[in-house]
């Protein structure tokens, strides 16, 4: 039940920056990926940084148990470290019966990608068995943090010119036809993995907002719609896929787990989204990572993410969701590998989302790489990290998911929350939840002294009688 893994050093930026700011690059060296690859050979200059996960077994008894992890040279022991765990008489739900809402958006063709680039190795076709192959073991991480959604792309252009998983065919006799076998697959298979919650399709307004791709049967070629949101033209379109997507979902018995979902859109545009998909079926439901948006719009929401620090203006019932995200706006806390920002800002997420009655965490990427180099995590103009929370093995199936210290302490802090909502029994005036309130927007950059405290007063908390 003890697993060790080894910091593995990637390529981060000195500082944090704002969107895009990062353009005149200082890289430097930090420990984040976690490798399970044993490290046998160190020097004064670089020590082994060892990362630890023990899992308790659910039906093991309470009290405390002890182990040791040797360093040893030719066999002689140099140094001894101790492990001291106590086990109380509480008992964690399964990792799918968490009640936190973690939302890391997916982009499952990259890994994909990366392979098909290189010279030499066989090319993977996107929905085989080979890509599911590839990908398992990347989401079945994901499913073990927690996470709640599928990521899934209805239409070309949904995000960074990102491919479809439904196919859209305009007829010869000028109706529309929609193939939904790559993306059946892909949810079957995701749910499969234990991403089973949600089904979040992106999009109607998407990144390419006014851009739809089809096959035009007509002319043997694919095609591309140019729609303005809000026209006729787009209603009218809109109104005919959702119609037959509609059919579909409720077919295979989804249409109450799938959103509709909508990113950082433009205010002006919105409410004309809103109104095309109200208008097809009000049962509809719709998701938004976004800000400062009117109430009527907001009360037509299922789900509404809003950027740190910014409060939602009606309440949601326990029949909706409301997370909080940080972008690319926020320099700490953040998922930002810099020696400037502290792992354990991941874990003051989920604090912060029990303190402010929030359901849970969004943020884009948990996967998207653009780099060719699976250690360098300096994408785009963005700080380092931004565009990922785990790492890949090499460019070439098969790959290894390696795990990083951000991700192991995001999922701590889910586990966290987990544990505040089972103790949260002795009112408002016990020292944990008076130390809660210490999780405001403003408290991020005191992250690992927040969290140490708050997670000593939980295990206080749990031993009480």
């Amino acid at each position: 039940n003890i697993k060790l893994r080894f910091g593995q050093y990637v390529i981060g930026d000195q500082v944090p920056t704002g969107c895009g700011e990062q353009t005149n690059r200082a890289s430097v060296e930090i420990a984040d990926a976690l490798s399970p690859t044993s490290v046998n050979k160190i020097n004064q200059y670089d020590p082994l940084k060892i990362w630890i996960t023990i899992d308790i077994p659910e039906a093991i008894a309470e009290g405390k148990y002890t182990s040791k992890v040797y360093v040893k040279t030719g066999g002689t022991t140099q140094q001894t470290f101790n492990i001291d765990v106590l086990v109380v008489n509480r008992t964690l739900p399964k990792v799918a019966d968490w009640k936190f809402h973690l939302d890391l958006w997916q982009f499952p063709f990259q890994l994909m990608k990366w392979n098909n680039v290189q010279p030499g190795s066989t090319r993977i076709e996107p929905f085989s068995d080979t890509y599911f192959k590839q990908l398992e073991p990347f989401y079945k991480l994901l499913a073990d943090a927690g996470q709640k959604s599928i990521t899934a792309y209805i239409k070309d252009g949904a995000f960074l010119k990102g491919e479809t998983m439904i196919k859209w065919t305009k007829n010869t006799d000028n109706t529309w036809s929609y193939n939904y076998d790559n993306f059946d697959k892909y949810v079957e298979t995701l749910m499969s993995w234990g991403i089973n919650k949600q089904i979040n399709c992106f999009s109607l307004a998407g990144w390419e907002a006014n851009y739809i791709g089809y096959f035009d049967a007509a002319t043997g070629n694919s095609a591309n719609l140019n729609i303005e949101i809000g026209s006729t033209a787009y209603k009218t379109i809109w109104s005919d896929f959702l119609d037959n997507f509609k059919a579909h979902l409720k077919a295979k018995a989804w249409f109450n787990k799938t959103v509709l979902y909508l990113d950082e859109i433009r205010q002006e545009s919105l409410g004309a989204v809103i109104n095309t998909i109200k208008e097809n079926d009000p049962n509809w439901k719709i998701g938004l990572a976004g800000s400062h948006i009117s109430n009527s719009n907001e009360n037509a929401l299922y789900e509404y993410s809003t950027i740190l620090g910014t409060a939602t203006n009606t309440s949601f019932g326990a029949d909706r969701i409301v997370t909080f995200y940080t972008s690319c706006t926020q320099l700490i806390p953040n998922n930002y590998v810099t020696p400037q920002n502290d792992p354990s800002e991941m874990t003051w997420m989920a604090w912060y989302a029990s303190n402010n009655g929030l359901n849970g965490y969004l943020r884009w990427a948990y996967d998207y790489w653009t780099l060719s180099d699976p250690m360098n995590i300096t994408d785009g103009g963005n700080t380092a990290g931004d565009f990922s929370l785990i790492y890949r093995s090499g460019n070439t199936y098969p790959n290894q998911a390696l795990s990083s210290i951000r991700l192991e302490l995001l999922r701590e802090g889910i586990q966290d929350f987990e544990k505040i909502n089972i103790l949260n029994n002795g009112g408002a005036a016990t020292p944990l939840a008076q130390h809660l309130k210490s999780f405001h927007s403003g408290s991020g950059f005191n992250a690992s002294k927040l969290v140490n405290t708050g997670q000593s007063l939980i295990k206080k908390a749990s031993v009480s009688p």
